[in-house]
C-alpha cells in the first residue's frame, strides 16, 4: 500500500512541476499586475505542496491506509441530497451573480452552505460569511482590479 501512495505522490509532484515550468512559460506576471501564467503556478505550487505533505504522511505512516475499509465512495442517500443542493445552490449563484451583485451574492450564498447544508450555528456562519466575502471581495476587486458585478443594490 505505501509503495502506491509514495508512487501516486510523486507523480502529482512531478506534474506540478510541469505546470510550474509552463505557467513560467506563460508569464506570471507581477503582484500588482498579474499575468496568464498566474493562476495556474499557484494552483501548481499548491498541488506540489499537497503532494509533498501527502508523501510525507505516508512515509510516516508506514503503509498504514489513513481511510477505514468499510466506508464506501458513494455517499448516502443524504449526501446524495446535499451535493444536488450545492449543485443547485452554484448555478443559482451564477445565474444571480449580475442582478444581486458580487458582495450580497456570495454572503447569501455563503448563508445557504453554512446554515442548510453543513447545519452550522448562527454565529459560526455569519462569521464564516462574512469572512469569505470579504477576503475573496479583497482579493479580486482590491488585489487583482478585476470588475465585480454590482447588481441593482448598487454593491
Amino acid at each position: 500500500m505505501i509503495k502506491f501512495e509514495l508512487t501516486s505522490s510523486l507523480v502529482w509532484m512531478a506534474l506540478g512541476v510541469l505546470f510550474v515550468i509552463g505557467s513560467i512559460g506563460l508569464g506570471p506576471g507581477k503582484s500588482d499586475e498579474p499575468g496568464p501564467g498566474f493562476f495556474p503556478f499557484v494552483m501548481a505550487a499548491c498541488l506540489i505542496s499537497f503532494s509533498s505533505i501527502h508523501f510525507v504522511s505516508s512515509l510516516i505512516r508506514g503503509g498504514q491506509c489513513s481511510v477505514a475499509a468499510s466506508k464506501g465512495f458513494w455517499p448516502k442517500s443524504s449526501g446524495i441530497k446535499k451535493i444536488l443542493f450545492t449543485i443547485i445552490l452554484l448555478v443559482g449563484f451564477v445565474l444571480a451573480l449580475n442582478y444581486v451583485g458580487f458582495i450580497l451574492n456570495t454572503f447569501l450564498f455563503m448563508l445557504i452552505m453554512l446554515r442548510v447544508v453543513e447545519r452550522q450555528k448562527w454565529r459560526r456562519v455569519l462569521l464564516i460569511g462574512s469572512l469569505t466575502t470579504v477576503i475573496s471581495y479583497s482579493v479580486f476587486q482590491l488585489w487583482l482590479r478585476s470588475n465585480l458585478p454590482v447588481g441593482i443594490l448598487g454593491f
